[in-house]
């Protein structure tokens, strides 16, 4: 009995592999990405996670005297923002993961995995 690998087999790990790099690249990017917008008047700015948790908030001097609601309404219009931001890039990691995936899955149903 030889220790050399099947082809198949070793296909197979080729692209695991791969798609263990991809989940890699894209926790980091998770990890470290942030996405900052404020509202139109520019007196809120906030910062997301990729996560999208709330990591910073800055509220301009003086918004406070133009009363409560002024102030929620521009921090709930900097949040909306930086989530707009957020969501588009995971749609756009999204389609790009999905298209990785579907290559791979291609490159393992082929005849010649390789």
């Amino acid at each position: 009995m030889t220790d050399e690998m099947h082809p198949q087999v070793a296909a197979v790990l080729k692209q695991a592999q791969r798609l263990q790099s991809i989940v890699d690249d894209q926790l980091h990017k998770m990890n470290s990405e942030t996405f900052t917008a404020t509202d139109e008047a520019e007196t809120v700015e906030v910062t997301l996670n990729g996560y999208h948790y709330l990591t910073a908030a800055f509220i301009s001097d003086g918004l406070l005297r133009l009363g409560a609601r002024t102030v929620e309404a521009r921090i709930n219009e900097a949040l909306r923002n930086a989530t707009a931001a957020a969501t588009q890039s995971i749609e756009t990691d999204r389609a790009r993961i999905d298209a990785a995936v579907a290559e791979i899955t291609a490159r393992l149903q082929s005849p010649d995995p390789m």
